[in-house]
This record gives C-alpha cells, sequence and structure tokens, in this order.
C-alpha cells in the first residue's frame, strides 16, 4: 500500500517562516533596483508636464523683470497736407517712439514672481518622484501578491495530482472505491481551474508594471524600513502645494502694482515746412497717471480669490494627509495581528491535514473529508503568505503617506 507524502503546506510554512526571520534580522536597506523603477514612472505620468510650463512662467516674470518696459513700444508716423485744402504748399512730418515703463515696485513685484516660480521648480522634482514612489509601490505589491498566489496554486495542484494518483492505486488494489478516484480528480480540475486564474492576474500584474517601468522583473527585495515620524514640512506634497500658494500671493501683489500705471513716453522729430521757410525740431512728450485704476479692483480681487483657494487646498490637504497617517498606521497594527492570526491558523491547518491524511491512509475517513481539510490548508496557507505580504504592503503605503519617496529613502540609507 502507498504512503502519503508529507504535507507540502507544512514545508512551504517552514520555508516561509525562515525566510521572514531571515529579513527580519538582516533589516535590509530599501533595494537600489526598486527605487531604479521610480524614473521610468517620472516620465510616465502626466504631472511632469507641469515642469515645462513653471519654466516658461519663470522665464517670461524673469525676462520682464530685468527691464524697464511694461509693453511694446510702438512707431508713430504722422503726416499733414494742404494740398486739398488750401494752396499755401503747408507740409508736416511726424515720427516717433512711444513706450511705457515699469515702476521700481512694479520690477521688484515681477521679480517676486519669478523667484516665486523658481521656489516651485525647487520643489517640483521631489512632488514627482513621490508621485511616482506611489505608483511604483502600488504595481510591486499588486505584481508580488499576485506571483504569491499563483505559486501556492500551483503547488495546491501538485499536490492534487499526488492525491490522485495515490488514490488511482488504492482503488486498483480495492482499497478504495471510483467514486473517490472521481472525487480527487474533480479536485484537481478545480486546482487547475485556479492556476489559470492566477496566472491571468499574474499577466495583467506584469503588464502594469511593463507600462509603467519597462520591465517585467520584479525586483528581489521590496521590502521597506517602517518610518513612525513625519514632517508636514517637508513632506513633498505640502511642500509643493506651499509652493503654488506662494506663487499666487506673489501674483496677487503684482496685480497690486498695477492700480497705478507707470509714466509713458513718446520721442520723435517733426519737421514743418511751406512756401516761405522749412523747420526741423525734436520733442518729447511725457503723460503721467494719476489716480489708481478702477478696472484693476476686479483683477485683484480674482487674485484674492485664487490666493485663498491654494491656501484652502493647502489646509485640506494637510488635514486629510493627518488623517491618512492614523489610517495607515493602523492598518498596520491591522495586518499584524492578521499575520498571527494566520499563522496560528496555518498551523492548526497543516497538523489537521497531517492527521487526514494518515486517517484516509488506514481507511478511517473518507476521501470527502480529505479533500475539505486540504482546501482548507490551502486557504490558510495563502492567507499566511498573503498577510505576511500585506503587512510588508501596508508598511510601504505608510512610508508613502508619510511623504518618504523611494529614491529619498535610498540617499538617507546611504548617508
Amino acid at each position: 500500500m502507498t504512503d502519503l507524502k508529507p504535507s507540502f503546506f507544512t514545508l512551504l510554512l517552514g520555508a516561509s517562516l525562515s525566510v521572514s526571520s531571515a529579513m527580519a534580522l538582516a533589516s535590509p536597506a530599501i533595494s537600489a533596483d526598486y527605487v531604479a523603477l521610480v524614473d521610468p514612472v517620472v516620465q510616465q505620468q502626466p504631472e511632469a508636464l507641469m515642469t515645462e510650463g513653471l519654466e516658461a512662467q519663470f522665464s517670461a516674470n524673469q525676462s520682464l523683470s530685468d527691464g524697464w518696459l511694461s509693453d511694446s513700444a510702438a512707431i508713430t508716423v504722422a503726416h499733414e497736407n494742404d494740398a486739398l485744402t488750401d494752396d499755401l504748399d503747408t507740409q508736416n512730418w511726424a515720427m516717433g517712439v512711444e513706450f511705457s515703463l515699469l515702476l521700481p515696485q512694479q520690477k521688484n513685484a515681477l521679480q517676486g514672481v519669478s523667484e516665486a516660480y523658481q521656489a516651485q521648480l525647487s520643489v517640483q522634482q521631489d512632488y514627482l518622484s513621490w508621485l511616482a514612489s506611489g505608483k511604483v509601490r502600488q504595481l510591486v505589491w499588486q505584481y508580488s501578491k499576485a506571483e504569491i498566489s499563483l505559486h501556492l496554486a500551483e503547488s495546491a495542484l501538485k499536490k492534487s495530482l499526488e492525491l490522485q494518483e495515490n488514490v488511482k492505486m488504492k482503488v486498483e488494489v480495492g482499497d478504495s472505491t471510483q467514486l473517490d478516484l472521481l472525487m480527487a480528480e474533480k479536485f484537481v480540475l478545480e486546482q487547475q481551474a485556479l492556476v489559470s486564474q492566477k496566472q491571468g492576474l499574474l499577466v495583467l500584474a506584469k503588464k502594469q508594471l511593463h507600462f509603467w517601468t519597462q520591465t517585467t522583473e520584479l525586483p528581489n527585495d521590496i521590502t521597506e524600513v517602517h518610518h513612525n515620524a513625519w514632517n508636514p514640512q517637508t513632506h513633498p506634497k505640502l511642500r509643493w502645494m506651499q509652493s503654488a500658494y506662494e506663487v499666487s500671493s506673489a501674483q496677487l501683489s503684482q496685480q497690486k502694482t498695477l492700480n497705478k500705471s507707470g509714466p509713458s513716453f513718446f520721442v520723435g522729430a517733426q519737421k514743418d515746412q511751406n512756401r516761405v521757410d522749412e523747420n526741423t525740431f525734436l520733442f518729447i512728450e511725457v503723460s503721467v497717471p494719476i489716480g489708481a485704476s478702477p478696472s484693476n479692483q476686479v483683477a485683484i480681487a480674482e487674485k484674492q480669490q485664487a490666493q485663498q483657494m491654494q491656501k484652502m487646498a493647502l489646509l485640506q490637504a494637510q488635514q486629510a494627509l493627518e488623517q491618512s497617517v492614523l489610517a495607515a498606521e493602523q492598518t498596520i497594527t491591522i495586518n499584524e495581528n492578521n499575520q498571527r492570526l494566520a499563522q496560528q491558523q496555518n498551523h492548526i491547518a497543516q497538523e489537521t491535514l497531517q492527521l487526514a491524511e494518515q486517517s484516509y491512509q488506514l481507511g478511517e475517513s473518507s476521501i470527502q473529508s480529505l479533500l475539505l481539510i486540504q482546501k482548507s490548508a490551502l486557504e490558510a496557507a495563502l492567507n499566511l503568505e498573503l498577510a505576511s505580504a500585506n503587512l510588508e504592503e501596508a508598511i510601504a503605503n505608510a512610508n508613502q503617506v508619510k511623504g518618504y519617496a523611494l529614491n529619498a529613502m535610498l540617499e538617507k540609507g546611504k548617508q
């Protein structure tokens, strides 16, 4: 009579715990291969298009503040001739250039806007890297959990095929009925369908990873150290939103300086002639506006509203992040408890499976009971592996919420 082999779930559990223990003892720094996935995502994400616009805004405001003209100069040509109205042969020719100047406070305000855009550009890359880190974390853990599920499904299929072969041999020697073999074959078909489903999920995860990173290979190590602390002042998203608020404040200040326009100048030459004499002279005209511009009050009100909207968005984002940090930490605690429970449940499930295999071998239990217990053991092993992965993913998500970009974590680890 053929003996059933030791449960693969027991071996799998031992291997899993050994790997987890080794990882915990080693406390590895974040993997450079893992961090390398960030740059391709930065280039792919739509938010990267903001950089070009910010650079254009910085350059335009800087160029305007470096000069003195508030608008483009205009050339004026004028001619007077009395040929149609008189016979004195009087003619006048005039040509000049008209231009407006910026006031010193207007130049300073434009410089302030330029500096605000420059400051926003300085935090733009950190913000993009943080956004890309969130996408990378999502992709790799989706891939990893799909891989775990497929691996366990394939192992379960292998075990079910071994059981089917053993039942077939028992039927041949008369120790089991044909119904037992049919039940074992049905279980094999269920496991084959499960493998096919898990393969599809893994293929999808690979395609999504390739779309964003141009690779289908998962880094060997995607675990992260749990960072407990976080600082709103250094959070990439809040820094970026603060810089946007500072841009709107600078734009408001610049708009207020337009209440009073700078002086306008007209510089040119004029030639007057008739039958008797001819005169040519140079002239300059200066126009100085008085009072405030009534229409500019509407633009100021609009800039004030834009500034308040930016301030409101910044406060809302900070409050949302504070709530998200609390939720992320609670998720870690929940997953730690789930992992402990999954370990206990898996231990019981594997012991139960060993006893069930022995009972079936001795003819003390039915194939139905063995298959149910084997299915339960499969679920327990899968739950344990996924519980461990969910805990590591929760740590990664908490780091993301707190503003720890992957490349920043690598640089910090090198220090």
